[in-house]
């Protein structure tokens, strides 16, 4: 076994070492680029990137033989900001080690850790986290750019794709980008079209939206494919979010919208300017001003939503009329509508909305919607046409144990129902409102436990999980 063992490190450690000695001149190792065999380039690069060794590292570049360079399993603390700056230096100008015939074939220079071109031929893995942007745009100044960089740019090969996933956070309300995240958008914006980013996944945390607005006038926007929004800020001005929301409808593969603590007067009427959106699938919102308003989210996008989460959005009996009468209705897999008041629409819009969505529909999360024991019970005869329902929740909701047994004996039937997450009986709590518990019993909650398990054996429905909230808010 030890031989064996030995026998496979062994030319991993000859390659090290070769290629460790060939750096030790790295003029030597740029003038061997030429005539160094393909499959010796990532073991060369990886040991170039470890060593530090920029000049070699924008040869290599330079010279790439392969369509895709992924830089994914990388670790933080090794991609220093020279060595980045050394890479983009080998994507943009020309090359000045005439003496290497090789021409770069690189098409896709990749900062994500699950590359999805797989079918890059020979992609090299030689994985920062996605770039993490934590502090408005700046100039970088004139004595923080390279020589190289003053260059004229490379005009004789076709432009180079970076791949990447961007986090934007600000504190509040400030922004300020610095070091690397700031020195690659601003190559990219001076590349004169040689470079183009591309970001699958975006990440706004507090970010005013002029400084946004800025950002991602230097992304590829069609090739992101979510966005998360998370801004808290009451101050800002409507013209923005008009540009911003524009910008948002030029996403044309946005796959995945989630957009949380959004100003009160945020105009819904923002949300026509996502009409051109055609892959939109998943929409989350999580703000008050929606009352009323989810017509003016909805009406306007082309194809029906497979998930919708409405949390605490203080939607009313009219929105969910909307949404029964809704294309969106006829396709939804995901329905979270938790911490909205939804007592006054049972009997009538939310049954109706079940039953439009019983077709398609795998989970659903009622929690917190203050239904009482009675419009749960009247709730019964749509979620039992819900045939595909894998996972319920509806905890946080005042129901006692025998409420709870009803609801488990009628929906036993749907056999693809595996997961529910049920609220604690109201005999084994005092509930000072729909959101705040007083003492909590224990034993009897664990009593009443194992009385639903015992049930869903009876029931034949074992495979059920069940699971309740007993942590104190």
């Amino acid at each position: 076994m030890r031989s064996v063992v030995m026998s496979r490190q062994a030319p991993l450690r000859l390659l090290d070492l070769a290629a460790q000695s060939l750096l030790s001149d790295e003029d030597s190792a740029m003038r061997a680029l030429g005539e160094l065999p393909v499959g010796l380039f990532p073991t060369l690069s990886a040991v170039a990137f470890e060593g530090g060794h920029t000049k070699t590292v924008t040869a290599m570049v330079q010279a790439w033989p392969f369509p895709c360079l992924h830089l994914g399993s990388l670790r933080d603390q090794s991609i220093t900001q020279d060595l980045l700056e050394a890479v983009l230096d080998g994507l943009e100008l020309v090359p000045t080690n005439t003496a290497c015939p090789r021409r770069s074939k690189l098409k896709v220079l990749d900062f994500t850790h699950d590359f999805e071109h797989s079918n890059w031929e020979e992609c090299s893995e030689t994985s920062p986290a996605p770039f993490v942007i934590t502090h408005v745009l700046e100039e970088p100044e004139a004595d923080q750019l390279t020589p190289s960089f003053r260059e004229q740019p490379r005009s004789d090969r076709e432009p180079v794709d970076i791949y990447t996933d961007l986090f934007l956070g600000g504190l509040f309300g400030f922004f300020h980008l610095s070091g690397f995240p700031s020195y690659i958008l601003q190559r990219v914006g001076k590349s004169h079209g040689c470079l183009r980013l591309h970001c699958r996944t975006l990440v706004i945390n507090q970010v005013p939206f002029r400084s946004l607005i800025e950002i991602l006038g230097m992304l590829e926007l069609e090739a992101i494919r979510e966005v998360r929004l998370h801004h808290r800020s009451r101050f800002c001005f409507q013209s923005d979010l008009i540009q911003f929301f524009t910008q948002l409808g030029q996403m044309s593969s946005l796959g995945k919208l989630i957009m949380s603590d959004i100003p009160w007067d945020f105009p819904a009427d923002c949300f026509s300017l996502l009409s051109p959106l055609g892959h939109l699938q998943k929409l989350h919102l999580t703000f008050g001003c929606l009352s009323g308003q989810l017509h003016k989210m909805l009406s306007g996008l082309q194809k029906p939503l497979e998930t919708l989460v409405i949390n605490g959005c203080r939607i009313t009996e009219n929105d969910i009329t909307y949404l029964s009468q809704s294309t969106h209705a006829t396709r939804l897999k995901e329905l979270v509508l938790c911490s909205n008041n939804l007592s006054q629409t049972v009997p009538g819009p939310l049954e109706v909305l079940l039953g439009e969505v019983s077709g398609t529909l795998e989970h659903l999360n009622l929690r917190s919607c203050r239904l009482k024991e009675a419009q749960l019970r009247a709730l019964l005869p749509a979620l039992c046409c819900c045939s595909r329902l894998r996972s319920l929740v509806f905890y946080d909701n005042v129901i006692s144990t025998s409420g709870i047994m009803n609801v488990l004996q009628h929906l036993a039937g749907l056999k693809e129902l595996k997961r529910v997450h049920y609220p604690v009986p109201a005999e084994c709590i005092v509930y000072l409102d729909e959101y705040r518990w007083g003492n909590l019993n224990r034993v009897e909650l664990a009593r009443v436990h194992t009385r639903l398990q015992e049930m869903l054996q009876a029931l034949q429905r074992a495979d059920m999980e069940l699971t309740n909230c007993t942590s104190m808010p």
